[in-house]
């Protein structure tokens, strides 16, 4: 049975491991290891500093494996992420382990995460994703909406009434 938990400070490193994920969604092969990417820039500055103020962060556990991760952090025009909208926007990412794919995790996640922003009254939502994504289709079933496209990324929002 896959239950949800909050995160703490201690999860950062599984939360860099589902960013990972993330990065390289496809599995495609002679992907970077982890410890090679934590070295890059466009990757450490997402969970720097984990903790500040608006950081959130949901971890699904499957017989008490930790199998996905979704976090939302606040950023500002002057330094944020890809899927940035504005700086009372939470953006969110979300990654769930190779293994553990295809069975219903980054939706259980993904809706946990909606249920707790609607609870904390936060505005809206957004990610950034690849068109090719398969997520990109999961975003738009829960009501996600392209809002801007820049390179190979679509930058999506989920307004929250």
């Amino acid at each position: 049975m896959v239950t949800v938990r909050g995160a703490s400070a201690l999860d950062v490193p599984f939360l860099e491991e589902m960013l990972h994920e993330a990065f390289f969604w496809s599995g495609e092969a002679g992907r970077p290891p982890l410890v090679e990417v934590r070295r890059r820039p466009e990757f450490s500055d997402l969970l720097a500093g984990w903790g500040r103020p608006g950081d959130t962060a949901l971890i699904a556990e499957d017989a008490g494996l930790a199998s996905g991760a979704v976090w939302c952090r606040l950023w500002t025009a002057a330094a944020h992420s890809y899927g940035f909208v504005d700086h009372e926007t939470p953006e969110l990412g979300i990654g769930v382990a190779q293994r553990a794919r295809g069975q219903g995790i980054g939706r259980l996640l993904l809706r946990s995460m909606i249920a707790l922003a609607r609870q904390r009254s936060w505005p809206a939502l957004s990610l950034s994703v690849a068109p090719a994504n398969p997520a990109r289709r999961l975003y738009e079933s829960e009501g996600f909406r392209k809002v801007a496209e820049a390179g190979t990324s679509w930058t999506m929002l989920l307004p929250l009434p």
